[in-house]
């Protein structure tokens, strides 16, 4: 193959990997429901518990359990970043945060 040939190829590749991901995403985005992607209470020492869930399309929330608080929110798809503008231990009722 010469190298037109191969950078063809690549690009190829390339577009069709970036198809198949955001057909990838489409499909996710219709097949999420309201359930988390993943829920589970964290235990800390020293700490009182909470209840950390990731929620579709990559938000990380941290609630507090027996207020239903949300303590924490991250950006979409960047949950090591919080969301802009959160306000630390701002109340959510506890039928929103925790489900």
């Amino acid at each position: 193959m010469t190298g037109s040939t191969v950078d063809k190829a690549a690009l190829a590749a390339a577009a069709a990997a970036a198809r198949t991901l955001s057909q990838a995403c489409d499909f996710a985005a219709l097949h999420a429901t309201a359930k988390p992607l993943f829920q589970k209470t964290m235990r800390r020492r020293g700490s009182k518990p909470v209840l950390v869930r990731v929620d579709w399309p990559g938000v990380m929330s941290v609630f507090d359990p027996s207020t239903g608080e949300c303590l924490a929110r991250s950006e979409v798809g960047a949950v090591y970043q919080l969301e802009p503008g959160f306000a630390a231990g701002a109340f959510r009722p506890r039928n929103e945060g925790l489900k």
